[in-house]
């Protein structure tokens, strides 16, 4: 077995002064810094090159320029090229294959947010179309009422069949005689003699409804209301909340916006003592979540 060599000196190193670093073994004494020999350990050592240095003289990298050159450009032209051939060569390749989408708990929430989202406008959309549907009705029986009925449209008139219904004169009055006069056949007689006939007298057109008059009726005479005094009193000094209260202790009592605390006796600057009178309990309060009704 060939001896080991020290990285520094070149010399036999023997088991005792063994230092194994950097892919190479060294004298204790001899692993020192390239550029200040400062005696290094494997605990401040940096290596660099299969070389130890200390931390003050480490070789930094720097980054190399480039020269701007006709080829540099060339070869960087062709390597995007290359690039962008190869990316579609990839993106058709990829084209109709079915993506895979990871199914954790945060896809589930947003999957699951969404449908959400759609149900309530679905059904927004189709609560205001129901709505809307449900107005047109009765804006059409009304317009109607108040015009006399509704008339129809033009697009709807075919004159083939006006005058098939008519005859030939194709309108509900081109059978009526200009004279106002029609000829009744008499079979003792037999000759046809003129009947007089009265002229068309078309129907009045009609009037727009008008509702019948309404006559106001007064709101019956409300009772009169017990003054509050009177409601609290027998009941000491009551205050209202003015905001919701949790108690933090035993001693205290919790209560919520607008309920009534009765019998409230001031003990201090900030709180007081009183009985709520919606659940009987009775206990420290602070004073500025309440207000004074009755002293």
């Amino acid at each position: 077995m060939p001896p080991k060599l020290c990285g520094r000196c070149n010399k036999t190193v023997y088991p005792t002064e063994e230092l194994k670093c950097l892919d190479k073994v060294w004298h204790k004494g001899c692993f020192k810094c390239q550029t200040c020999n400062m005696t290094l350990n494997m605990k401040n050592y940096k290596g660099y090159d299969k070389l130890p240095y200390c931390n003050a003289h480490y070789p930094q990298t720097k980054h190399t320029a480039v020269a701007d050159t006709p080829e540099s450009r060339r070869i960087a032209e062709n390597t995007k090229i290359q690039s962008n051939i190869k990316y579609h060569a990839e993106y058709e390749k990829q084209k109709g294959k079915k993506i895979t989408v990871a199914d954790d708990p945060e896809t589930q929430r947003v999957r699951h947010n969404m449908e959400v989202i759609s149900n309530i406008a679905y059904h927004g959309d189709r609560e205001r179309r129901s709505q809307m549907e449900m107005a047109r009705p009765a804006e059409q029986v009304e317009a109607g009422r108040i015009r006399g009925g509704q008339p129809g449209r033009i697009a709807d008139y075919d004159p083939a069949e006006q005058q098939q219904q008519y005859g030939g004169g194709g309108t509900p009055y081109s059978n009526r005689n200009s004279a106002g006069a029609r000829q009744v056949y008499d079979s003792n007689v037999g000759r046809a003699h003129p009947v007089q006939q009265p002229a068309y007298d078309p129907q009045p057109p009609q009037q727009p409804y008008q509702p019948p008059p309404q006559q106001y009726q007064p709101p019956p005479p409300s009772q009169p209301q017990q003054p509050m005094v009177d409601k609290l009193s027998g009941k000491g000094m009551v205050c209202k909340a003015m905001y919701d209260y949790d108690a933090a202790d035993n001693d205290e009592v919790s209560f919520r916006d607008g309920d009534l605390v009765i019998f409230c006796q001031p003990i201090d600057d900030g709180w007081m003592e009183g009985t709520v009178e919606k659940t009987g309990q009775r206990g420290m309060l602070p004073s500025n979540y309440v207000e004074v009704v009755k002293k």
